[in-house]
Parts: C-alpha cells; structure tokens; sequence
C-alpha cells in the first residue's frame, strides 16, 4: 500500500546537526558534470561493559522536542515479557496510542501464493494495515524461515559456495527458494527462524517524512519504509531523521533498525561510468542522530539471501564449476542495524551520545554510501562490522565522531568491509578484526586517511593508500610485523627525542575490552604524525596520561614504563597483502614474492615462512628489485635519545641509518621515517634484544 509522504517543514534546528539537508549527495565528478546469534556469551558481555562505561556520559538532561521544531514527533516504544515468553507492544507517537495490526508475513516454498509478484513462496495473512498515521504496528518482519536441512543442495552461486533450498511448489522446481552459507558439511540452522519467535518481534513502522525521537524498550524492528521505493528513490521531500534519544531495540530474527524507502541523494549513480572516493551524502534520506547525553543500543540478526523465481537473464551465472543461474534477490540483509541507502549518522553539540550495535552477523551496513560526522559508535559483531556493499562505489567516509569496531567474533570478520572507498577525514576510528584472516580495513578501490585518529588491527591487510595529493601534513604508518602481537599491549610512538606523539593501548579500551584478538598488520595514522618527521615505535608497557577509550591525549602523557619493546623494521615501501588467496608479497617489482595457502585460520603467532599465507620479505606492488633502501634519517651520534623530554626504555636506539644507506635483507632499522602520506614498513619485530 503506498503511503502519503507530506514534507515536513523546517525542523528549528541547525543545519550542521541537522546534516546539512540542502547539500546535494553524490560522487565530487557527477557533481559537476551533472558484503552467530547475538547471545553469544563474548558480544553480549562486551557490549554491556561498553554500555555500563559509557553510561557515567548520560546525566545530560533528554532533549525536548522543541528543540527539532514543532513537526518533529516523538515517538515512545513499549515492549514487556509475559510469563509465557510471549511480547506486548505499544507505542506513543505525540502522546497518542500508536495501532497495532494483526498482519503477518509468511513463506512456503512448497505451495504457490499469488501475494508477491515473482515470490510465490511469500504470502500475508491478516487484514493489511489500511491508514495514513505516521507509525503502526504490526507483524510481517522478513526473516529467514525454518527449513527442512535436507532439502539443500550445495551450488556454486556467483562466487560463493552456498547451501541452495530450491522450491518444491509445481511448476517453480528449478528455481531456487533461498540459500545458507557454506560453513562445514552440513547446514547451519543459526539463520533460522519459527513463526513464533518472528511473529513476537513486531515491526514498528514510521510511514511518514519527518523527524522521529525515539525513546524506551523494543521487542522487534524499527522500519522506515515511505512507499514505494521508485516513487521515494528521487523524492527530495522522503526524508526521515532518527534521534536515537535512550532507546534499546532488540530483533532476534531480522536487523533492528531497518531504512527501506526513502530518499537516494547519490539516486544518479547508475547512471555514471566513474565514481569517485568524494561523495557528499549531506542531503540522504536516511539520517541518525545520537542524542546527548543518552545510550542507545541495538541488538539484531540478519537476514540471509531470499531470491525471486526469476533469473536475471538466462547466461548470468559465474564461469566456475557447478555454478547456477542467477536470479533476481528478493532480500538479503547482513547488518543488525541496516540502510538500503545512503545514511548519515552524527550526534549533537556535546558529542556524548553513544550507539551501541550488537550483531550476530554484520554490524553496520548501507547499500551505498555510509557517513560518519559525530557521535560515538561502537559495532560488535561475528563478522563484518561495516559494510557498504555496491560494488566500485560505495563509499564509507568518517568525518567526525568516535567509532569502535571489534568485528569478527565468529569465524571471520573485517572492521570495515567496503566494496567501494573508505575515507577518513576526522574524528577518530578503531577498528578491530577477526584475528585469523580478516582486515581491519578492508576496501576495494582505496582507503585514504586524511585527518582523524586511525588504529585498525587486523590479520590479511588491506593497506591505507595514498590518494595523489602532495607528501605533505598527517602522515599514516602500515606495519606488517614479523609474527602475531598481543592485542592487550600498547602501541606507542614516539619521537626522537622521546616525546610520545601517539598511544593506543586497548586494555584500556572500555569498547573492545578484553576482547581484542591478536594481529599482524595495523594501521595508524594521528594529526601528530607528520610527513618528513622520525618516529620510534613500541610495543607493551603501560603509558602515565589520559586516555579516551584507550587512546591517549598525548599532550597528558608524562611516560611509559620499561616493558614496552622497541620496534624495528627489515624494509620499507609500498606494502602488498598478504599471503595465500591474494598471492603472496609481492617479489621484485611487485611480482611473485613467497607462495601462500588460504588464510582460513589457524594460529598465525610464528608463520614468517609463507607457509600458511603469511610469508614476509619483499616489497609489495612498485617496491624496488633486488635490496631494500630505507628512507632517508639521521639517529643521534651516540645511538641513544637526548636527556630532554622523556626517555624510553633500555633497547638502543642504534642501528644503520644515514642518507642513502641500503639496509640489506635482515637487518633491522629502528627509525621509522614518515618520508610519505603514506608509508610501508615490512618484517616488524621486537628490536630491543637486536645487535645494532
């Protein structure tokens, strides 16, 4: 039933926390041209500590309504257990009883329903929800349904091996219903779902443009879904604000907070044969704000690939062995909280608001673009953490706020997963993988780090890149090390003369807890670290100064104690990836380099062989053939840090350096000189016990 959608008037509010609503979205070029169960023990646990930390930030007064003007609603959600485990739901829009609706969606692949065009296992039951109100209730969440396991074959499906369920309803036998992830040799039934559970989850539905409050305990899902999608796909005026103002929203069986139809800012994208990592999502339609003073936590599932009985053409299907037609997705969403367009999400004026994502599969998603302005966001999730997942354009860009990702709690997981850009131009971003074979970022077109605070730990690396601008202001610094570090010790840098210009230490950080994996690549980039400066790197110890969610205010640091280890380097360049599926480092030239086998797990503390897709030596794609010359540094005559500022620990600061000195395969540097925006360092290891 296609909704009314009256634009709301100006919201009274600034355009700055607003998101700037009059600017236009899209790539900088089109501008001017016209990719568990979340009761998992582990997540559950972390993210109460994170909520129980943050807390001690809520004693801000509520925002009032006034405050997002007069058109602005308030809507106050009510979900309480009965004694048989069953819900109740209520809900307030302004002060008024929203309606519920006994309609409830259904699949049954084993018979035709004539419901949904090209879904004939879909169907609804109860009497559609016939009213213009801006919020009702009712009980057709989309989940993944119980199937009987061995009604699955397993298909190569584009580029996945998946379990394929095909229909057993006459006449639709060669098409397939849905399908599972391969995870083992038989089905996994963890994406699963009764009837009972899901009709318990209620949908709360805002069906109107506008600014929403929202407030209170949800059983269920927040679904924001204006009509149909090629109506509101180009509609300027289909646009909904969220203000997260205290709520707690839990779905077992789908996402939690869903964006279906409103406004596509970058609505041109298909259109455009280049896209670009600069995209402006100002004017989106879907738009979050984290209230002030408030913590707000969304727990959900995910909801695994559903497909049409219809192909998307008759020759589309992968070139490999087994592989199956495609056909057309009716749904598939990873994310616990989820857009199926481009989102902004900031906080207000203080910044002390926190959103807190819990998943039992993905985090975060957005089918196109993702902005990040303000506001503190922390993902926990068994895989991914983030994805925005058009292939070439998404673009996840960070310009603002505190964003905690430890991903990857199942059996994989990158921090970050972008099928397109990342880009970050401020704020500061941590972000933690699955410890086996996961990135903390992960992108495929480039990630460029412009400003802002940047720890990103991972196994497989995906590298910061440089995006062509002059070597000049923040610098970032790739470390590949030798073998596994702990992921409980510090990671400090420091100056020549000793000073600590950055420190991360994630005991300290209320987000991840003691739940951070141990790595072998990271990624650091801070506004003190500079193109043309020498740093110190170390690794351990305890650091004397104020922290933030385990990141140091450097200008409080008075020292750090004698644990910590000096780090030193065999080569410097540009870094390739890792080994196994993506072909070893990279050799001479960038070509070749050490063979490697699937990164599929397995303890990774000492492969520095290649033999389990984790070889070292070599330069990456463009490093130099035969000997590896460090950048150019001078240490100290005597090889040890002046009495000013602040000693490090014993270790020695000796080692060859010079202008133009070749450091020859298996020696070690100690001076890490940022002579780039961006700069590699291979063969990472602890240098204190090293002859120099």
């Amino acid at each position: 039933m296609k909704k009314n959608r009256n634009k709301l008037a100006a919201l009274g509010i600034s355009a700055a926390l607003i998101l700037g609503l009059a600017a236009g979205c899209g790539s900088a070029n089109a501008q001017t041209e016209q990719k568990s169960s979340v009761t998992d023990t582990e997540v559950t646990s972390t993210a109460a500590q994170a909520s129980a930390a943050q807390q001690t930030t809520a004693d801000a007064a509520a925002i009032s309504k006034v405050d997002y003007g007069e058109e602005a609603h308030v809507i106050v959600l009510g979900s309480t257990q009965n004694a048989d485990g069953t819900y109740s739901h209520s809900a307030a829009l302004d002060g008024e009883a929203v309606e519920e609706y006994d309609y409830v969606w259904h699949a049954d692949p084993s018979e035709v329903h004539e419901d949904v065009k090209n879904s004939p296992a879909e169907y609804f039951t109860g009497d559609a929800p016939d009213t213009d109100a801006a919020a009702y209730i009712a009980h057709d969440i989309y989940y993944y349904p119980e199937l009987d396991e061995s009604g699955f074959t397993k298909v190569q499906y584009d580029d996945d091996q998946e379990w394929a369920y095909y229909y057993t309803a006459e006449g639709y036998e060669a098409f397939i219903f849905a399908t599972l992830p391969v995870t083992g040799s038989t089905v996994s039934t963890d994406m699963m779902h009764s009837e009972e559970e899901a009709y318990e989850n209620a949908v709360l539905h805002i069906t109107q443009p506008g600014t929403y409050i929202l407030e209170g305990e949800w059983h269920g899902q927040i679904l924001v879904d204006l009509g149909d999608t090629d109506d509101t796909f180009a509609d300027e005026s289909a646009k909904v604000t969220v203000v997260l103002n205290g709520v707690d929203v839990t779905c077992t069986v789908a996402p939690a907070m869903v964006f279906y139809s409103v406004y596509e800012c970058d609505n041109t994208w298909e259109d455009q044969t280049q896209w670009s990592s600069t995209v402006d999502t100002s004017d989106a339609g879907a738009n979050v704000i984290v209230a002030d003073g408030t913590v707000n936590n969304f727990t959900g599932e995910n909801v695994y690939r559903m497909l049409k009985a219809k192909y998307k053409s008759d020759d589309d299907q992968s070139s490999m062995a087994n592989s199956v037609t495609l056909q057309k997705k009716a749904r598939k969403l990873d994310g616990a909280f989820y857009s199926y367009v481009s989102m902004n999400i900031d906080g207000e004026p203080q910044g002390t608001g926190v959103l807190n994502i819990t998943a039992g599969y993905e985090g975060l998603d957005s089918e196109l673009h993702l902005t990040i302005n303000g506001g503190n966001v922390n993902v926990f999730s068994q895989d991914d953490g983030i994805n925005v997942n058009e292939d070439g354009v998404s673009v996840l860009t960070v310009n603002g706020g505190s964003l905690h990702i430890l991903s990857g709690l199942g059996r994989e997981g990158d921090g970050i997963d972008s099928n397109g850009y990342v880009v970050v131009n401020g704020g500061t971003l941590i972000s933690i993988a699955n410890p086996n074979s996961d990135s903390g970022l992960d992108s495929d077109r480039g990630t460029y780090v412009n400003g802002g605070t940047v720890v990103a730990l991972g196994s497989t690396m995906d590298w910061a890149e440089s995006d062509g601008t002059e070597n000049e202001g923040q610098a970032t610094m790739n470390l590949r090390f030798a073998s596994a570090q702990s992921a409980d010790e510090a990671i400090i840098v420091t100056d020549l003369q000793g000073n600590v210009v950055f420190a991360y230490d994630p005991e300290k950080d209320e987000v991840t807890g003691g739940s951070a994996r141990r790595y072998q690549g990271a990624i650091l980039s801070a506004p003190t670290l500079q193109v043309g400066e020498s740093y110190y790197v170390y690794v351990g110890g305890d650091v004397e100064g104020d922290e933030v969610e385990g990141v140091y205010d450097v200008t409080t640091v008075t020292g750090f104690s004698a644990e910590a280890k000096q780090q030193g380097y065999t080569s410097a360049g540009t870094l390739g990836g890792f080994g196994g599926g993506r072909g070893g480092f990279g050799g001479p030239m960038g070509q070749g380099g050490f063979p490697g086998s699937d990164n599929s797990g397995g303890d990774t503390d000492s492969n520095t062989d290649g033999s389990n897709g984790f070889g070292f030596g070599g330069f990456g794609h463009g490093g130099p053939q035969g000997g590896m010359t460090p950048p150019d540094g001078q240490l100290p005559s005597d090889g040890t840090a002046p009495s000013d500022g602040m000693t490090p620990p014993d270790g020695g600061f000796g080692g060859r350096t010079g202008q133009g000195e070749t450091t020859q395969t298996g020696e070690v540097t100690v001076v890490f000189q940022l002579t780039q925006k961006v700069n590699g360092f291979s063969g990472v290891t602890d240098a204190s016990g090293t002859s120099l």
